[in-house]
């Protein structure tokens, strides 16, 4: 027994000395010139454990003190420095970087030549190795200067862009110029990420001597996969089978959340809180008690008069009394997506070509809708054939569907999730006793038709490149490109009881 104690003593003392051989590291990472670099990656090394720099370059993270920090930028080359008080680190520029070809404008150039702010993505790194749907959500976190946020989080949406931050007008928009193979396309979320060779972010004012005032906040240049190098004829296909869920718990307010809008309404000298299914003092503490007694209710149990909810006849209030929680009516848990992706390439004399399918179906979390849902449809070819050293001809077509369902709204102001926080948590939702549905976002969308919104695409593009010498060539091109926006929005026709009138006495 004794010996048992003293190996239990001895480990805890061991462990309290490793708790305690930490060292908490002060530093600041800058760049040649002198100036602070602005999020730098501060790792330590073998974990997953870091930081990233400051407005003034500046970290602090609690280290081992016999360990090695890893600093890294995006274009710098990265540093290992051990743990010490107050490290000072210059990042220097990736010299091997500067012999990247880039897209810039018309054609290619090393990036050591560059005299604009020009960003490449490696899109083997970002897309290929990434189970993404669509080429905004690959993009995020990519690049410098380059923010992609989903505003709605909606399938199908498209993403909000901007390069640099870029803020217009109050009128004006700031939304860069993206061009797929040089001919300007409306929407990131029409190109197939399978089908994508390179991408460049033209980031600054230099764009818009190249492409006029429509690349003033940046442009976003997309070329499409070629045929092969070598005589072969290559078969590739790939899928992707995913299940989706919210990013975050969606907690929404309770019996503390009445009691704060109570507070609120009692500063105006009002009595009574929330609209159709009102709350007082009195209605408090039965919601109280209802809690107690009730609590373990599910979603599918019915409302029912006097143990749920209550009338004043004289005020024409309705006293809610129960808790809903609108997230168990309105959202599903889990939802199904799918990718397929099909293409040939291959080169047989002179002549290579590429041939792309696509295809992405991704199902939304809107609960009681009949179709929540959005697919895409991609195809592409290219085709080019060097008739001689003089004469290349070239030609492709890109045609890309997409399709979203949705439920139709009555008021077309506000959306079904509109309804998540609108109404307070004593709101009644699902049936009541009789079986009678209750009015409201839930049942409206489950009786709603469905809305279709087609965005169809096409592209058809035929050129030629006479090469006079190594270095000197001409390019003439021309391009075709329809874009159609089609919405079938049935009318809405739906009966439920009126939660928002007064109760038949």
């Amino acid at each position: 027994m004794r010996k048992k104690v003293n190996l239990l003593l001895f480990l805890f003392l061991l462990s309290v000395g490793i708790t305690l051989a930490q060292t908490r590291v002060t530093g600041n990472v800058v760049d040649e010139s002198g100036e602070p670099v602005i999020g730098a990656s501060v790792q330590i090394k073998g974990t997953g454990q870091g930081t990233v720099t400051d407005i003034d370059g500046n970290f602090t993270l609690s280290a081992p003190a016999n360990s090695t920090l890893v600093i890294s930028y995006v274009g710098m080359v990265a540093q290992e420095i051990p743990v010490s008080a107050n490290p000072k680190v210059v990042l220097k520029t990736d010299t091997e970087m500067l012999d990247e070809v880039v897209v810039v404008g018309y054609g290619t150039q090393r990036k050591e030549n560059l005299t604009g702010a020009v960003s490449s993505v490696d899109v083997g790194k970002t897309l290929d190795s990434r189970p993404i749907a669509d080429v905004g959500r690959g993009l995020q976190g990519t690049t410098p200067g380059l923010s992609i946020v989903n505003r709605n989080g909606e399938i199908g949406s498209d993403p909000l862009i901007k390069i640099r931050g870029q803020l217009a007008s109050i009128e004006g928009g700031t939304r860069p110029l993206i061009l797929l193979d040089n001919v300007e396309i409306p929407s990131i979320q029409m190109v197939n990420p399978d089908d994508i060779e390179s991408i460049s972010i033209l980031k600054d004012a230099a764009s818009a001597s190249i492409y006029g005032a429509k690349a003033a906040f940046g442009v976003i240049l997309i070329t499409t996969k070629k045929g092969a190098r070598t005589e072969s004829v290559n078969i590739s296909y790939s899928n992707n089978f995913a299940w989706q869920n919210v990013s975050k718990p969606i907690e929404m307010g309770g019996i503390d959340a009445l009691y704060y809008a109570m507070e609120a309404a009692e500063r105006t000298d009002a009595i009574t809180t929330g609209v159709f299914f009102k709350a007082n003092r009195e209605s408090l503490k039965k919601t109280e008690e209802w809690i107690k007694k009730y609590g373990s209710l599910g979603p599918n149990d019915p409302t029912v008069m006097g143990r749920d909810w209550y009338y004043i006849p004289g005020e024409k209030w309705k006293m809610g009394v129960r808790l809903y929680d609108s997230y168990d009516y309105m959202v599903k848990e889990w939802t199904p997506s799918q990718t397929h992706n099909l293409s040939v390439n291959g080169k047989a004399g002179g002549t290579s070509y590429n041939v792309g399918l696509g295809y992405l179906d991704q199902s939304g979390m809107l609960r009681p809708a009949k179709h929540d849902d959005f697919k895409r449809y991609n195809g592409s070819i290219r085709l080019v054939s060097e008739l001689n050293k003089l004469v290349t001809l070239k030609a492709g077509a890109i045609y890309s569907k997409r399709q979203k369902r949705y439920p139709g709204s009555i008021d077309a102001r506000y959306d079904p999730w509109y309804y998540l926080y609108r109404w307070g948590p004593n709101y009644a939702y699902g049936y009541d006793e009789y079986g009678n549905p209750l009015r409201g976002a839930v049942q409206e969308t489950m009786q709603s038709n469905t809305a279709v919104d087609t965005y169809n695409y096409t592209n058809v593009s035929i050129g030629t490149t006479l090469s006079f010498t190594k270095n000197w060539f001409a390019d003439i091109d021309f391009a075709h490109a329809n874009n159609e926006f089609l919405r079938d929005s049935p009318g809405i026709r739906y009966s439920s009881a009126d939660t928002w009138g007064e109760p038949i006495a």
